[in-house]
């Protein structure tokens, strides 16, 4: 199988695997190939979130496409019946032991997914998945409580971490996953239910790099 991966930044690992998988071909890409995707069995575009323009191109063609989409869900991208299926690719969230995925062709990629040997999870194809979703509400709520000088970031992130046992303090995932992805889900989500509506100090804190 050979896949075609489209990233900005390099890459070396996907889905908690080493690339490239078993049996596998992996050729990476910055763009789409001025070529086509001829020759490709399988395509993964780890920059779609900021290019969503490219389905287009996708919703042509006969081979899977898993496009790293937590904000856009496929009916918001008119794609439901294309061979596309969207995924979880934040930090974090991408080299899980289950990856999340939603798409309207679930036998082609749950035999995709089974070939890599790669444990997966079907959701709704509705934007933040489970765990984006949650994780994004989770840090909105440290920062309304740092606003509110209930405590301190470090404090914050320790008491979830021994209360809940949690990988990560709200705060550390914030600064893992970025500034822009959680306030860009949480504007998105914040227009059906207003619950998920940034913090204040959301909006004007600074990623700690």
């Amino acid at each position: 199988m050979k896949i075609l991966i489209i990233c900005t930044n390099p890459v070396s690992a996907l889905f908690g695997k080493e690339l490239p998988f078993t049996g596998t071909e992996c050729i990476i890409e910055k763009e789409l190939p001025a070529s086509g995707f001829t020759g490709f069995d399988c395509v993964i575009d780890l920059a779609f979130e900021e290019n969503p323009e490219r389905m287009g191109s996708y919703k042509t063609l006969i081979i899977p496409v898993l496009i790293g989409s937590v904000i856009y869900s496929l009916k918001e991208l008119n794609a439901e019946q294309a061979p596309v299926a969207r995924f979880n690719h934040w930090p974090v969230f991408i080299n899980r032991n289950c990856i999340e995925f939603a798409t309207g062709k679930q036998p082609l990629f749950q035999a995709l997914f089974t070939q890599w040997q790669v444990p997966c999870y079907e959701t709704a194809d509705t934007p933040g998945f489970v765990a984006a979703r949650t994780v994004s509400m989770i840090i909105n709520e440290a920062f309304m409580a740092k606003q509110e000088d209930v405590s301190t970031e470090d404090d914050i992130d320790i008491a979830m971490k021994l209360g809940t046992n949690y990988p990560l303090g709200p705060f550390e995932w914030y600064n893992e996953i970025g500034r822009e992805r959680i306030i860009h889900l949480l504007q998105k989500l914040a227009t059906a239910d207003q619950r998920y509506k940034p913090a204040v100090s959301l909006l004007t804190h600074k990623v700690n790099h």
